[in-house]
């Protein structure tokens, strides 16, 4: 995907009925040399195919474009895709949500019934989406450990703190300081995923406005310390690409801070999602102590003859 190409299909998609981060037009066009993430449209079809890892590769679910005639229904646009799929040989699907699966598995089985996938997941991919209501507000006692977390941050740094938002505010070059100050404390030039994530944050903030990107920093005596970034999924939600704060920060609670802010400031949306886990236990556990709304599965199968 060309970056003239972008807005022309950003303000197509048809997606009232996508929650995934992989389904963010921005996502895709920050990631597609980085996942090796093939997109093109035909028919008023948004295809994706990712060729990463043997786990990973294969067909995202395909995305409906709003039809050039108005008057086209476009109710039986999957059956179009998948004939496509079938026919390119490359008969593997990936990243689809179980709604998706099942969406796939209804369209095969009344239209190709000579086919059916065979389907796993990994709960690594799953996405962990948030009320945005809930991360702004940190109601109850389920978010009293955070309120705890918050308080303390703005005791040790009471008048001492500020947060801008982006792209309301000309703070490109403090986003990347931060990015910059996080990259040299985890040793980013000797790890060629850093040094491949810095080039896509830096390609984010270059073209925040045709990319649709907003977010914040925090900072601690007038320095940045914490940044995020994020780009819509679509009216309902919207996903955090990034988000990064300096170790001193980091220890002082900077990331709830920032996660708290940004959050009041995307009030438009009802959820915000902050993607998968990796599988790391660390991480995991700190995303499920933010309380997750939905913990999106990604479906992985391939498309067997029977």
């Amino acid at each position: 995907m060309q970056l003239s190409e972008f807005e022309n299909i950003y303000n197509n998609v048809i997606s009232s009925e996508l929650f995934g981060c992989d389904c963010s037009i921005a996502n895709i066009f920050l990631y597609q040399e980085r996942y090796k993430i093939s997109s093109f449209v035909k028919n008023d079809t948004l295809f994706r195919f990712y060729e990463t890892t043997p786990n990973h590769t294969g067909w995202a679910f395909p995305i409906p474009l709003k039809p050039k005639d108005s008057n086209i229904d476009r109710s039986d646009y999957l059956k179009s895709a998948i004939k496509e799929i079938i026919n390119s040989g490359k008969l593997r699907f990936c990243y689809c949500s179980e709604n998706q699966k099942n969406i796939i598995d209804k369209c095969i089985s009344e239209n190709f019934p000579e086919y059916k996938v065979e389907w796993n997941t990994f709960r690594g991919d799953s996405d962990y989406l948030y009320l945005q209501k809930n991360l702004a507000e940190l109601p109850g006692r389920d978010f009293q450990k955070k309120r705890n977390h918050i308080s303390r941050f703005y005791r040790l740094h009471e008048n001492q703190w500020s947060f801008k938002s982006f792209p309301e505010e000309n703070i490109k070059d403090d986003i990347l300081s931060v990015e910059e100050k996080w990259f040299s404390e985890n040793e980013g030039q000797s790890n060629p995923d850093l040094i491949s994530e810095y080039k896509i944050i830096k390609n984010a903030v270059d073209n925040a406005e045709t990319l649709h990107i907003s977010g914040a920093v925090l900072y601690i005596n007038n320095e940045p310390s914490a940044m995020c970034l994020a780009a819509p999924v679509s009216n309902q939600t919207l996903d955090v690409l990034f988000e990064k704060a300096v170790q001193s920060a980091a220890e002082d609670g900077a990331y709830a801070v920032i996660n708290q802010l940004f959050s009041k400031s995307c009030s438009s949306y009802t959820y915000l999602n902050r993607e998968e886990d990796l599988g790391i236990e660390g991480l995991r556990k700190a995303k499920l102590s933010w309380k997750p709304e939905i913990i999106l599965d990604k479906y992985y199968g391939n498309l067997i003859r029977i």
